[in-house]
């Protein structure tokens, strides 16, 4: 993920019944770039929609207080 530039893949097989088209849940894989993996048990796709948002922000939260302040001493 790094070499792309990535933060994190959603991956979702649609041959598995209860994900993918035409149907009201999916079953889906989070992947993130420090190798960590969410297997996501099938649920309506609007809850997870949620779980990826809250995913997103986590790591957004996470890189920002990785960031130097732009105020800290050493700038």
């Amino acid at each position: 993920l790094k070499d792309k530039g990535l933060d994190l893949i959603v991956a979702n097989d649609v041959t598995q019944s209860g994900a993918g088209f035409e149907t009201d849940t999916n079953i889906v894989t989070l992947m993130d770039q420090s190798g960590g993996l969410e297997d996501l048990p099938q649920m309506p796709k609007e809850q997870v929609a949620q779980r990826i948002l809250d995913r997103v922000l986590e790591l957004k939260s996470k890189k920002e207080s990785e960031r130097p302040s732009p105020h800290s001493p050493d700038q």
